[in-house]
């Protein structure tokens, strides 16, 4: 028989009122995957688990097991990533972030690699103070939850002969799932134009780590072409837009 009570490190990615106090969270969890459990009477003033369960919190969980909802009854916050809040841009990036994990994953299916991903995006957000340089976080996040998730793009070998691609591929299918070589470029319909400065940032972002992302130095028209490349292979995915796109389409102008 399970224990009744147990712990995980999580990732608060979704919250909602229920009734007059409580709460429903949805979190993320390395070992757990994506789950939906209750926060019973967060919202009262003289609760101590209010300020210990906000929104893009990294933090410890203990939750009993309930008969449809698991409930928590104690959080240790790890990281508040308190600097994200600051600003309307910062946080709106957050929110994008979060919804994109929630519409990718299935509930209960485990992703350890996906969470430390998530937690080191939304650490790096927190931290980065420019625009741009978090533009450039957002495009490792969407390239690297696509792969983790089963999508990988095709970047390094054609999308439909499977041919090694060279620095003369300038076209990208989000049907075909990537960039498609000179020579099936015909066979393919509805084809968007690639540069090749978009071509290799895609390809780097894809081959490092984060510190790696953090390291570049990327003209914010070029970090909006390439998220305009990841943005239609999410939604050919996803089969939808996301309501966090347009809301920092519509912050940013």
């Amino acid at each position: 028989m399970r224990d009744r009570l147990y712990s995980t490190p999580a990732l608060i990615i979704r919250r909602s009122d229920v009734g007059e106090a409580d709460r429903l969270l949805t979190i993320y969890t390395p070992q757990l995957g994506k789950l939906t459990v209750a926060a019973r009477g967060v919202r009262k003033t003289s609760s101590k688990l209010a300020g210990h369960l906000e929104l893009f919190v990294h933090t410890q969980l203990q939750l009993a097991r309930g008969r449809s909802l698991d409930v928590v009854t104690e959080s240790r916050v790890s990281d508040h990533f308190a600097t994200l809040r600051s600003d309307l841009d910062r946080i709106s990036v957050a929110y994008y972030v979060a919804e994109l994990l929630d519409k990718m994953t299935p509930e209960q299916s485990d992703n350890s690699a996906l969470f430390r991903l998530t937690r080191d995006v939304l650490a790096a957000i927190d931290r980065e103070s420019t625009t741009a340089r978090r533009d450039v976080v957002l495009r490792f996040f969407e390239l690297h939850l696509l792969s983790l998730s089963g999508y990988r793009p095709h970047f390094f070998h054609c999308a439909v002969c499977e041919r090694e691609l060279d620095q003369s591929a300038d076209r990208f299918s989000p049907a075909a799932g990537g960039v498609v070589c000179a020579n099936c470029v015909a066979r393919v319909t509805g084809t968007l134009p690639l540069s090749l400065s978009a071509f290799k940032l895609l390809r780097y972002l894809l081959r490092g780590g984060i510190d790696d992302a953090l390291a570049l130095n990327v003209s914010p028209e070029l970090a909006q072409e390439a998220g305009f490349i990841l943005r239609v292979a999410l939604k050919q995915v996803l089969e939808r837009e996301l309501k966090s796109v347009e809301f920092l389409n519509l912050l940013r102008g």
